[in-house]
C-alpha cells in the first residue's frame, strides 16, 4: 500500500476538545507514511483577521501534495462554511473525499462522546448548467439551497464535453442534473466503531482509488 498524502477538514472546536488530535497522532498515519496536513489554528486565526482570500490561499498551500481529504465529522462541523469550501476546493483539485465521524472519541476534560452531527457533503450539492459548460456550486441553509457565495461556480473543463468526478463522468445527458457530494463521495466511517486507529490508511487508499488516483 503506498503512502497518499491526506489533507484534514474540521472544526476546530474538535482541536480544542482533543477529538481532531486523537486522528492526527494516530498509529494509523505513522505506520503507514502517509504525509499529512492539518492546518494549525493560530494560523487559521490569523488568515482569518486578514480577509477570506487569505483563508483561500492558506487552504489551497495545505491541499498541495495530498491525494484526498478526509473531514474528521463532530457535531457541528457541517454547519461550518469553510468546510464546505474545502469540500469543494477538492472536488475541483480532483481529490478523493471521505468522511470520519469523530464524536465518540472521548474528550479529554470530561470523557464525554457527543451526539453524531449532521453529513456536510448533504449540505452542499453541484448543479450542471442545461448546457453542460459550467457547474454551480450550491448550499444548504435553513432548508433552502442558495448558490455557495465562497466558490459559485467553474467552467466545465472539457467545455460542452465531460468532466471527471469520483470515477464517474458529467456528460452532456446530465446537463441540468443536481448532485450533493454525498452522492458522489460515499466513503463514511466512524473512527471508533469502525477502528480508524488500525483501518485508516485503508480508507485513505480506498478514497484515492475511487478518484483514480
Amino acid at each position: 500500500m503506498m503512502a497518499r498524502g491526506v489533507f484534514f477538514s474540521f472544526h476546530y472546536n474538535d482541536v480544542s476538545e482533543f477529538r481532531a488530535n486523537v486522528v492526527r497522532k494516530s498509529r494509523a498515519l505513522k505506520t503507514a507514511g502517509n504525509p499529512t496536513t492539518f492546518i494549525d489554528q493560530s494560523l487559521w486565526e490569523e488568515a482569518e483577521k486578514k480577509s477570506p482570500t487569505a483563508l483561500k490561499k492558506l487552504i489551497e498551500e495545505g491541499m498541495k501534495g495530498s491525494s484526498i481529504t478526509s473531514i474528521l465529522n463532530g457535531s457541528e462541523t457541517a454547519n461550518r462554511k469553510w468546510v464546505r469550501y474545502e469540500i469543494v476546493k477538492s472536488f475541483i483539485e480532483g481529490k478523493g473525499i471521505m468522511l470520519v465521524h469523530i464524536n465518540r472519541i472521548r474528550q479529554r476534560s470530561t470523557s464525554k462522546i457527543t451526539a453524531k452531527g449532521k453529513n456536510p457533503l448533504d449540505t452542499i450539492r453541484i448543479v450542471i448548467d442545461d448546457s453542460c459548460t459550467k457547474l454551480y456550486f450550491e448550499e444548504l441553509n435553513n432548508g433552502k439551497w442558495i448558490e455557495f457565495e465562497l466558490l459559485p461556480s467553474i467552467n466545465n473543463r472539457l467545455k460542452n464535453s465531460l468532466y471527471f468526478t469520483s470515477g464517474s463522468f458529467f456528460r452532456k445527458s446530465e446537463a441540468g442534473n443536481k448532485y450533493k457530494f454525498s452522492e458522489l463521495f460515499n466513503l463514511e466511517y466512524c473512527w471508533v466503531n469502525d477502528d480508524g486507529y488500525n483501518n485508516l490508511p485503508t480508507w485513505v487508499e480506498k478514497a484515492a482509488k475511487q478518484v483514480g488516483r
